[in-house]
């Protein structure tokens, strides 16, 4: 059975993730695997934390993370397999661990616009969306789940050859699941820029791409998170698919983190190019 696998800080949108992983957890049917992680004392000024204390805080967190999960079992009717973990340690390592352990399907993240932002820039979690080989949700704080009938695919030049073809599995599956509907946007950067025929034709990706009959948009702008704006502030998405290559997925999230939050609650699913 896949799994979602869900950090949890016990924040409002943490909480939040948690809720909307549930219930795509249900529609795909699959398992829903909670984590907390404790951070391990590093430094010397914080090596007076005592056994007790420690304990405590494990014990509180367990606390708190099972009633999460009988909220969720309400909400899922009983219907999947909900299992929580309390571990101690650095988030990203145990985090990978888990994955390790389950089938993982994606991870899920919620934040909201501002923390995202400072999230991005100096979280240790910031490293799942870099190196991870899994699918990365991040689920904006006022986001709740709404089947993926309509996917938006955004693209750079490069993203088309190094990405697609890690993609095409999951967006099949994803259509197979919701009848998705695929948009694809791709955003031209370069300063020379590419004449737009010659750019759609190149490396036979429309071929790639033909099952799912997607419809292609071409956009001119200076920065991927531009381009990606102007679609979505005229057209109607339910998730935005990128690659967190080079710039692409960190520049959209520091630069635009608020106003995709709190304009655009829609999900983004980051994939390893």
């Amino acid at each position: 059975m896949k799994s979602i696998v869900v950090p949890i800080d016990f924040s409002m949108c943490a909480s939040n993730a948690a809720r909307y992983a549930a219930d795509l957890a249900l529609a795909i049917k699959a398992d829903l695997e909670l984590i907390h992680v404790i951070q391990v004392p590093v430094t010397s000024a914080e090596l007076s934390m005592t056994e007790s204390v420690y304990k405590d805080m494990i014990e509180g967190a367990s606390l708190s993370l099972k009633k999460i999960q009988v909220e969720l079992t309400k909400r899922t009717h009983g219907r999947i397999r909900i299992d929580v973990l309390v571990d101690a340690g650095s988030v990203t390592g145990k985090v990978h661990d888990l994955c390790r352990k389950v089938n993982t399907y994606a991870i899920v993240l919620g934040v909201s616009g501002p923390k995202l932002e400072k999230f991005l820039a100096g979280s240790p979690v910031t490293s799942l969306l870099q190196h991870l080989e899994w699918p990365v949700l991040v689920v904006p704080e006022a986001a709740t789940f709404q089947k993926f009938q309509r996917i938006l695919m955004a693209f750079d030049l490069d993203d088309i050859g190094s990405g697609l073809p890690n993609c095409l599995p999951l967006l099949k599956e994803l259509r197979e699941y919701f009848g998705s509907r695929v948009d694809i946007v791709t955003v031209e950067t370069r300063k020379v820029l590419t004449d737009e025929a010659s750019c759609f034709e190149s490396g036979g990706w429309k071929e790639q791409l033909k099952e799912l009959y997607p419809e292609i948009h071409y956009i001119r702008k200076s920065k991927v998170e531009d381009g990606i704006l102007e679609y979505l502030g005229h057209n109607e998405a339910d998730l935005v698919m990128v690659f967190p290559k080079k710039h692409s997925f960190f520049d959209f999230h520091i630069s635009q983190s608020r106003r995709l939050a709190q304009s655009s609650p829609v999900p983004v699913l980051s994939l390893q190019a």
